[in-house]
C-alpha cells in the first residue's frame, strides 16, 4: 500500500490533474470568500508603494537641489578666479576693477598677436601642458582632479577646442558624488 500511495503522489498525470482541474475548481468555489481579502490586500500594497515612491522622489529632489547648489557655488568660485586671472593677464587694472568689466574685457578683447587668447587661462590649469595633449591623454587624468579643477578644465575646453570627449567625461565625473 505504501508503494501505491507514493506512486500516486509522484504520478505526473495526477499532478497535472491537480494543477489544471482540481485547483481551479477549488478556487472557483472559494472565490467569493477570498476575493474581498485579496482586493483589500492589493489596495494596501498599492497605497504603500505610492507612499514609498513619493518619499523617494522627495528625498531625491532635496538631495539634487543641495548638490546643484553646491556645484553652482563651486563653479562661481572657479569662474571668479579665472576671470581675475584673465583680467590681470589681459589688461591689468581696468579689467580687475569690477565683475562686470571683467566679463566684458574677457569676452570683448581680441587676442594679441604675441599671445593667443587661451594662453592666460591655460597657465592656471591643473594638468601640465594641457593644450599640447590629446583628448585620449587627458580623459584618464580627469578622475584624479577635484570638482573645482575639473570645472576649470571645462571652462577652458569650452572656450577653446570644445572637445566633446573631455567635456562629456567632466560632466560624468561632476554628476557623481565624491568618495
Amino acid at each position: 500500500m505504501t508503494g501505491e500511495h507514493e506512486q500516486e503522489q509522484t504520478d505526473p498525470i495526477e499532478s497535472l490533474l491537480d494543477l489544471l482541474v482540481y485547483a481551479p475548481l477549488g478556487l472557483v468555489t472559494q472565490l467569493d470568500e477570498l476575493l474581498p481579502g485579496l482586493v483589500e490586500r492589493g489596495r494596501s500594497q498599492a497605497v504603500m508603494a505610492r507612499t514609498i515612491g513619493e518619499f523617494a522622489v522627495r528625498a531625491g529632489s532635496q538631495k539634487l537641489q543641495g548638490t546643484a547648489g553646491d556645484a553652482q557655488k563651486q563653479l562661481e568660485t572657479v569662474l571668479r578666479s579665472l576671470l581675475e586671472l584673465a583680467g590681470s593677464r589681459l589688461g591689468g587694472g581696468a579689467a580687475a576693477s569690477s565683475p562686470a568689466s571683467k566679463d566684458a574685457s574677457v569676452g570683448d578683447t581680441a587676442p594679441s598677436e604675441s599671445e593667443p587668447a587661451a594662453a592666460p587661462v591655460a597657465t592656471g590649469l591643473p594638468i601640465a601642458d594641457y593644450d599640447d595633449l590629446r583628448a585620449a591623454e587627458i580623459v584618464p587624468m580627469l578622475a584624479a582632479l577635484d570638482p573645482a579643477q575639473r570645472a576649470a578644465i571645462a571652462v577652458h575646453e569650452s572656450a577653446n577646442r570644445s572637445r566633446r570627449t573631455i567635456l562629456n567625461r567632466i560632466e560624468q565625473l561632476g554628476a557623481d558624488p565624491r568618495p
